[in-house]
């Protein structure tokens, strides 16, 4: 519109554009277990999917629990479900964040084993049989090692001798 221009009209040089996909970020969860006894520490590693340096809120049962790369924990319960939000650095992220998918712990209270004796008779004669049964406390499918005054005498589910004598302890 000026008038004493050489030429009515310019062109400007040339951008070049770059256009990047949209990103979809997803994140997945592992734990070193998911079946543990009370106390035992689990550690969880997210593997992200289009967070480029991606930052992470960690969450047991939906409240806050942590931050960072990886979540870990002595003081899950029975039923504790741990989920991480990934926040994407990705420039075409959309949206910019992932929820995992839960991770639902099965925490097994600590037992404690003990084992009772009973024996067929307590007061014999010398040469008597004497059969020694144990009754275990939280032992499951436990084995036995007999011992006669401390010393290891046998294993097995039950425990017989003829050669007991007086004051003999058996455990």
């Amino acid at each position: 519109s000026e008038t004493c221009v050489t030429s009515a009209t310019a062109s400007s040089t040339a951008i070049v554009m770059t256009v990047d996909p949209v990103l979809t970020p997803a994140v997945t969860v592992s734990a070193t277990a998911t079946t543990i006894c009370a106390g035992t520490n689990v550690t969880f590693t997210p593997t992200p999917t289009n967070g480029g340096t991606p930052s992470y809120q960690w969450y047991v049962n939906g409240i806050p629990a942590g931050t960072g790369g990886t979540y870990s924990s002595t003081t899950l319960n029975d039923g504790d479900q741990v989920t991480v939000t990934m926040t994407s650095s990705e420039t075409c992220a959309s949206p910019t964040t992932a929820n995992s998918t839960p991770v639902t712990m099965s925490v097994n209270a600590t037992l404690v084993p003990a084992v009772s004796v009973s024996a067929t008779s307590t007061t014999i004669c010398d040469g008597d049989n004497v059969t020694f049964t144990p009754s275990p406390t939280n032992g499951g499918t436990p084995s036995y090692q007999w011992f006669v005054n401390g010393t290891p005498s046998g294993t097995g589910s039950t425990y017989s001798s003829t050669t007991l004598s007086d004051g003999d302890q058996v455990t």
